[in-house]
């Protein structure tokens, strides 16, 4: 089976299909995915949801899923870890829509009823994605806070149709593996607490267990895991903050200035500081060039 590992905090996706690209997958990321016109089936984790018109599927990490479509359809999705929605990274930390998250697919697990239970909810959410779609089609940057204050508001209005209460019928390995993913994203500041010998300690496996279940289950080894999510970290900071060097080193644990160097050049081919000069000028280059689209717009 295919799978997808996404380190940026958010992705977001819109487009129209008559055939689904993608083969059966799963991912390390939530999705909320928006069908806003269409007809076919939904395949997720061994069963098949019929959809037409306006519907809304929740997924978590490790959810294996694919589409069967019928007539043409218009799909929004977005896909943020949980570092987004209620991590040290999100413009917001706050635990609370971590939670609403996990409340809201089990639910759905349990309950197999539709998200949307009226016409009504339906072209509200509708309206909101497109407005989601919109402000990432302008900015296409994951610490967006318009855009993250939107997706919130889209979570409360979904949970508040939800009732209360938990599953226990959620699979066992879905739920271990989403625990280890958000156990790394929220120590992978303590490089201690990253080694493998801690994991397996904390989790209640064997170093050996722990490797193969873990690899079993996202398609790559912890440590790749964990050089591909510090790798993101420090993208994003080198490009959306003026934190020096030293300070991102300091930051993720590394020893030093000269480890952070080292780290950055095998997996990018070139230094941090060239990287962050890169993105500068390209950022640089959007900007000159959309004051010069608006300069030749007649007032």
């Amino acid at each position: 089976m295919k799978r997808y590992i996404q380190h940026e905090f958010l992705k977001i996706a819109h487009f129209v299909a008559r055939e689904w690209p993608h083969p059966v997958h799963n991912h390390n990321h939530f999705e909320i995915i928006f069908i806003h016109r269409g007809k076919g089936s939904h395949c997720l984790s061994g069963m098949h949801y019929h959809y037409a018109g306006k519907t809304l599927f929740l997924l978590g990490p490790c959810d294996a899923h694919h589409f069967q479509i019928e007539e043409e359809t218009e799909f929004t999705f977005l896909k943020f870890t949980n570092v987004y929605i209620g991590g040290n990274n999100s413009p917001s930390a706050d635990p609370r829509w971590n939670q609403a998250m996990d409340h809201l697919l089990l639910q759905v697990r349990q309950k197999e009823m539709p998200v949307l239970r009226t016409t009504r909810e339906a072209d509200k959410v509708d309206q909101l994605i497109r407005l989601i779609v919109t402000e990432w089609k302008e900015t296409k940057t994951e610490t967006s806070q318009p855009i993250f204050f939107l997706i919130q508001a889209l979570i409360s209005m979904l949970h508040q149709d939800t009732p209360i209460g938990l599953s226990s019928k959620v699979q066992k390995h879905k739920e271990k593996i989403t625990e280890i993913i958000n156990y790394l994203h929220k120590q992978v500041y303590l490089p201690d607490h990253l080694q493998l010998e801690h994991l397996a300690d904390t989790f209640g496996y064997s170093k050996h267990y722990l490797g193969i279940f873990f690899k079993e289950q996202t398609g790559v080894s912890i440590r790749d895991y964990i050089n591909q999510f510090k790798l993101h970290l420090i993208e994003h900071r080198l490009q959306y903050s003026s934190l020096s060097l030293k300070e991102i080193a300091n930051e993720l644990g590394f020893t030093d200035l000269s480890h952070l160097n080292k780290f950055f050049r095998t997996h990018r081919k070139m230094s941090p500081s060239a990287y962050r000069k890169q993105v500068g000028v390209a950022q640089e280059q959007v900007a000159t060039g959309q004051d010069l689209l608006d300069s030749s717009k007649p007032h």
